[in-house]
């Protein structure tokens, strides 16, 4: 069976270590994802996210099957992918096992092991609120969340199933920021 063209798009990433744009919101449908693919799986994907001015922003994981359109050396990508080298940015790559079946708890890990904020959406309509915070606990089915408000306060816990996970964003400028706020109020 032949591979679909998004899937071979994202591993042409991968493989030449290309920078991509990847769009995957119908909500907001003109925004997209930009980065290098660090892994993939048949359902999702890792791309090292690089900000609009071509510095480190995290990392993200999608849904395979959100992605509706992947663009590959355009001007926009060249001139981020310039920006990022001439910046000398980097980011490290924390799959380390090649028979990883789900991202988003190789990500959980990830963040847990090094005290990152994550912020995970579980609906697909965006009419629920993102759960942002700091990896309490990960199980085999779930995972814990110390939640963390927008003042950088403790807000409670979420627990969730790992599959009910539909995107998640780890240690992007955003996730800095919560991180930034909770550790100015816990000193």
């Amino acid at each position: 069976m032949e591979e679909n063209v998004i899937i071979s798009a994202l591993k042409r990433s991968l493989n030449e270590g290309v920078m991509v744009s990847v769009y995957s919101s119908y909500i907001e449908p003109e925004k997209c994802s930009v980065g290098y693919i660090d892994f993939i799986t048949s359902e999702h994907f890792i791309m090292k996210h690089v900000a609009p001015d071509g510095n480190y922003d995290g990392y993200i994981v999608r849904r395979i099957e959100d992605v509706f359109r992947v663009d590959i050396n355009g001007e926009y990508e060249k001139n981020l992918e310039l920006l990022y080298n001439l910046q000398k940015q980097q980011h490290q790559a924390f799959v380390k096992n090649n028979k990883t079946k789900d991202l988003f708890e190789e990500t959980l890990i990830f963040a847990q092991k090094n005290n990152l904020v994550v912020t995970i959406c579980i609906d697909e309509t965006e009419n629920q609120d993102d759960i942002v915070g700091f990896v309490k606990n990960i199980s085999v089915q779930g995972v814990t969340i110390s939640r963390v408000s927008l003042n950088g306060l403790v807000d409670g816990e979420t627990s969730i199933f790992i599959g009910h996970m539909i995107r998640m964003d780890c240690d992007t400028a955003d996730e800095k920021k919560y991180k930034l706020l909770f550790s100015h109020k816990k000193n």
